[in-house]
């Protein structure tokens, strides 16, 4: 890295998403922690994790936050993601017939923050979510009312159109975001002025010369091994 990739990695902030997805998630993340590739990891209360890795994650002083997700159906041994198409289809699904509602979401959602705190003495440092779903407007109030609630000082809330070149989901986080736009003023969320998926990136080294302006939040999952190779090389 060069010193100019150095000085702008001040306001990079590299998020580990999936800790308890699967044993391999959880272990390419503690090792990408212990050589200082990464700021935040995002935790699945429900996922595998051991009584180690919580002290593991507990001494690092890292930002610990709550990767809240739905029905806690989670996909181990994943090697590759589903399309955005297929996973919004999944979504509105689950909507459309019943198994989702803003009820049930508010109840799983404190639950697995009270279970955050259980686990680790603390409530989370951030609010993230699996596959984006805090971003779906009714859920995203509820994320804003929990943070609230329980004195979370981050959400993961950043312009996703900060890049040259985009993805699919990375407009379709953009259009919720402008529609969450309002909510978030009124509850004065705290976030990164950017929000970048590390599959989004190709080239790494024009995007670490030449990054969003202010503080971007990267998003990585350590259990794929493109990703893990990334931050592990650049970061």
């Amino acid at each position: 890295m060069t010193a100019y990739q150095e000085s702008h990695r001040q306001r990079l902030f590299v998020t580990a998403d999936d800790f308890g997805i699967s044993p391999r998630a959880n272990r390419n993340t503690l090792y990408l922690m212990s050589i200082g590739k990464i700021n935040r990891v995002g935790i699945m209360v429900h996922g595998e994790i051991s009584n180690k890795e919580v002290s593991e994650l507990a001494r690092s002083g890292l930002k610990l936050d709550i990767h809240l997700d739905i029905l806690h159906k989670f996909a181990d041994k994943r090697t590759r993601r589903r399309s955005v198409i297929l996973r919004s289809i999944g979504f509105l699904g689950k909507i459309m017939t019943g198994k989702l509602s803003t009820k049930k979401i508010r109840t799983d959602w404190q639950q697995q923050i009270e279970k955050f705190h259980e686990i680790f003495g603390k409530y989370p440092d951030g609010v993230n979510s699996h596959e984006h779903v805090h971003f779906f407007p009714p859920f995203f109030k509820i994320a804003l009312g929990l943070q609230e609630k329980y004195n979370i000082p981050y959400i993961r809330f950043g312009n996703s159109l900060s890049m040259p070149h985009h993805k699919i989901v990375s407009y379709v986080l953009h259009l919720l975001r402008v529609i969450n736009m309002k909510a978030c003023n009124r509850s004065n969320c705290v976030s990164t002025n950017s929000l970048v998926s590390l599959d989004w990136i190709k080239d790494v080294d024009a995007f670490l010369n030449s990054p969003p302006e202010g503080t971007t939040e990267i998003a990585c999952h350590p259990e794929l091994a493109e990703d893990f190779v990334k931050i592990k090389s650049y970061f």
